[in-house]
């Protein structure tokens, strides 16, 4: 369920950029006791679990497309979403808007929590996600999942552990097709040496642990065979700054992987988040990479489905 407080929180967002951000009748708040809710072309099944840990059971929200019945058997690209909150914090409610536009688009979309820091230490968090890929896989005929079509979307420390989930794969675990990785700190190399910032989560400060920092860092395992990526950040981003995003970016393109950059101005972390251009720009490149929709012009010159 969207908290009263995060949810006002995004009202407030909203209320502040309407043009560019998303209305307010896009939010509902939403009764995980009753399990499934069937809206105009979206089912939500939620808490379902997907991993047995020691400490707890790790539990996703599956949003899947209403099928118009022309064929029973269809399967569609997959998601695995990745909510944001410094590693430390956050739940998958807070990307409940966003995985519900993705699935009315034709996603079966799996919103994850996993486990946070500092009681739970990297790698934990990349544990999970990679846990939460397998499970989609070996349950894509529960879901109607296509197996060979898996994405990654993360925004904030979501989009770091998407990114890294991208160019660090497993051995065992089937490799995403495309991922989408917004308002990432994607080089945590950057942090100063002596910042306790990322104690809680990586155990120790860059100088202390500087093979953890460049280990955990997705831009650190770039290589050319890596899926295709959208990068999206706000240029008035001071939790986060650009640079960030830039690097990864720079990173990418000298290794000829395909990615496509978004930079919106005068948007700060939160705005960023729910900017609807940002949204609607991730499903169009999705659609590109997994269902090979071709991208045109629209008479602006921007990209379009």
């Amino acid at each position: 369920m969207l908290s009263k407080k995060y949810l006002a929180y995004l009202f407030l967002a909203a209320a502040f950029e309407p043009s560019a951000s998303l209305r307010a009748d896009d939010f509902r708040v939403e009764d995980p006791a009753t399990k499934a809710v069937a809206e105009p072309k979206v089912t939500v099944r939620y808490n379902i679990p997907y991993s047995d840990v020691v400490e707890s059971s790790l539990k996703a929200d599956i949003y899947q497309p209403d099928s118009d019945g022309s064929d029973p058997n269809a399967l569609y690209p997959g998601i695995v979403m990745i909510h944001g909150g410094a590693w430390i914090a956050g739940d998958k409610s807070y990307d409940a808007v966003h995985a519900r536009k993705f699935a009315a688009q034709g996603y079966v979309v799996m919103v994850i929590n996993y486990r946070l820091a500092p009681t739970h230490k990297h790698p934990a968090q990349i544990d999970d996600c990679f846990e939460a890929i397998r499970w989609l896989v070996s349950n894509s005929e529960t879901y109607g999942v296509d197996s060979e079509r898996i994405g990654v979307w993360g925004y904030s420390a979501g989009g770091h552990l998407a990114a890294l989930v991208a160019t660090n794969p497993r051995s065992g675990i089937p490799r995403v097709k495309a991922c989408v990785a917004g308002g990432a700190p994607c080089d945590l190399r950057l942090i100063p040496d002596d910042s306790a910032l990322l104690t809680g989560f990586l155990g120790g400060t860059r100088q202390q642990i500087p093979e953890i920092y460049e280990a955990a860092s997705p831009v650190h395992h770039v290589s050319e065979d890596d899926p295709p990526m959208l990068l999206f950040h706000g240029e008035a981003d001071r939790l986060v700054p650009i640079t960030f995003s830039l690097g990864m970016r720079k990173r990418l393109e000298d290794k000829r992987v395909d990615c496509e950059f978004l930079p919106l101005a005068k948007k700060s972390h939160i705005m960023a988040f729910v900017d609807r251009r940002a949204i609607e720009q991730s499903i169009v490149f999705f659609d590109r990479h997994l269902k090979n929709v071709p991208i045109k012009n629209d008479s602006d010159g921007e990209p379009s489905k």
